[in-house]
């Protein structure tokens, strides 16, 4: 039934039961990666942009889920190739999802290379990806479950 979907609404609903958002909100993050990984081969042709979200949604919710190496793996399919359309939010999407790698395989360099990058942007987006970014890297040795949640990992980083 989710195949039939329209993908924003698949992808950001949280009130619909089956998508993914509504699994993970109820801490289902499994069946959320599930739903995900089922929409992605049987729904609609997505376009990159669509994709990447897809897949760097599907990447997080194993992630929470224990499966760091599977959400590396998910995260294959998250870069994007297109140029960013004047209606999206700025921001470096690859540097993000690259600092998200470095973390899922434990890569320190990577992740805090990614991060000095969106920390220098002037955009707010970068702030926003710039700062899960510092959480994971503050508790880069934790799950990610962890290290997005803790109190202890999840604090404002100083200014650049």
């Amino acid at each position: 039934m989710n195949a039939a979907r329209d993908w924003e609404d698949f992808e950001f609903s949280t009130d619909t039961p089956g998508s993914p958002m509504w699994y993970a909100d109820q801490g289902c993050y499994r069946r959320a990666a599930e739903a995900s990984r089922e929409y992605l081969t049987r729904g609609p042709l997505l376009g990159v942009r669509e994709s990447a979200i897809s897949h760097l949604h599907m990447a997080r919710y194993l992630a929470f889920a224990g499966d760091e190496a599977g959400a590396a793996q998910a995260l294959a399919g998250a870069r994007r190739s297109d140029q960013r359309t004047g209606a999206e939010i700025p921001l470096d999407w690859n540097a993000y999802v690259e600092g998200l790698y470095g973390f899922l395989v434990k890569d320190r360099g990577l992740l805090e290379a990614r991060l000095a990058r969106l920390q220098l942007s002037p955009n707010e987006g970068d702030h926003y990806n710039g700062r899960n970014l510092y959480w994971l890297s503050r508790c880069f040795e934790r799950t990610y479950m962890d290290a997005q949640t803790a109190a202890e990992c999840a604090v404002e980083p100083p200014p650049p």
